[in-house]
């Protein structure tokens, strides 16, 4: 009868450790000799199944049994069809196809959905639309809530909650909202809201060498005056009356602009430094239908005066 060859110390320290970590979780090792770290060894758990697991996983925290764990295929199923059931729901699905995988469902109000099993186990829900979180959900409402105040969406395909839609409002102005803005009661409609922006500037920081770019509405002196206080008393250009949405998109031109090039704020979103000032007046002086501010009016110096008065030098 062959004799069985001793195990190495190294080995045999982590036979024992197999061994105790087993019997610690309420199992009982049922291999009869030790095949490696990463090879599956047969054992019962306190439960009574049998199952293979690896020295090195149990020893990580991973138990012993899949099934006692949920990751057994017939269990998870078993689990995630009676959880469904739990919500009012059907599962849709005739097998199983896994964990992490999107499985048809109908939810308690009729909408047929696809969860995935993880989420509705970590208490997910199971429909989106039920939620809010549906795209084709999200679309009908912002499109009804436009219609709802006499406005009409005139972008071909839904962008997202948090991207501009172009919407033309009940008295004929073209505007870009946000939907989630306008479910949230903001209204559609800047120029009736009497926030037209129609002013782009940009202002120069001489002690910080910082420039700032931004926009505002009607008269700009209030809001040049509030960044004169904080030092950006040079004015390099100032484009007023500019029409539609020519001031914020040309704010989010020079901003995107900057992003490609590399260029970062340096405090806020418009805040950089001066170095970047050529890209931001670049995209500005060559901005299609925009009006060219004088030439006097190129770099004036705005200062304060006593009581707040703001003059151009």
């Amino acid at each position: 009868m062959p004799t069985t060859r001793p195990l190495a110390p190294k080995s045999q320290r982590a036979w024992d450790a197999f061994q105790a970590r087993v019997t610690e979780l309420g199992g009982e090792v049922l291999a009869d000799a030790w095949l490696g770290s990463s090879a599956p060894h047969r054992v019962r758990c306190a439960v009574g199944h049998e199952r293979l697991v690896r020295p090195n996983c149990v020893q990580q925290g991973r138990g012993i049994c899949h099934v006692c764990a949920g990751n057994d295929p017939r269990a998870a199923w078993d689990k995630f069809r009676a959880r469904v059931a739990e919500l009012g729901g059907v599962v849709l699905e005739e097998t199983w196809l896994g964990n992490n995988t999107y499985h048809r469902v109908r939810c308690a109000a009729g909408h047929e959905c696809s969860p995935r099993p993880t989420s509705v186990r970590g208490g997910g829900g199971l429909c989106r639309t039920c939620v809010g979180q549906d795209p084709r959900a999200a679309e009908a409402t912002f499109r009804a809530r436009v219609a709802e105040l006499g406005g009409v969406v005139l972008e071909a395909k839904w962008l997202g909650s948090l991207t501009p839609h172009r919407v033309r409002c009940a008295a004929g102005h073209e505007g870009r909202p946000q939907p989630n803005h306008v479910m949230e009661g903001t209204g559609i409609c800047r120029v009736c809201a009497r926030q037209v922006w129609d002013v782009f500037y940009v202002v120069h920081d001489d002690d910080a060498d910082h420039i700032k770019f931004g926009i505002t509405s009607g008269d700009p002196r209030p809001r040049l005056r509030e960044h004169a206080r904080g030092g950006f008393t040079a004015v390099i250009r100032i484009l007023e009356d500019l029409p539609g949405t020519t001031a914020p998109d040309m704010e989010r031109l020079a901003i995107s602009t900057l992003r490609l090039a590399g260029e970062t704020p340096v405090r806020g979103r418009e805040y950089y430094a001066a170095n970047v000032l050529p890209v931001v007046l670049d995209v500005v002086d060559n901005y299609p239908h925009m009006r060219m501010p004088a030439p006097a009016r190129a770099r004036p110096r705005v200062t304060l005066r006593a009581g707040g008065a703001c003059a151009q030098m």
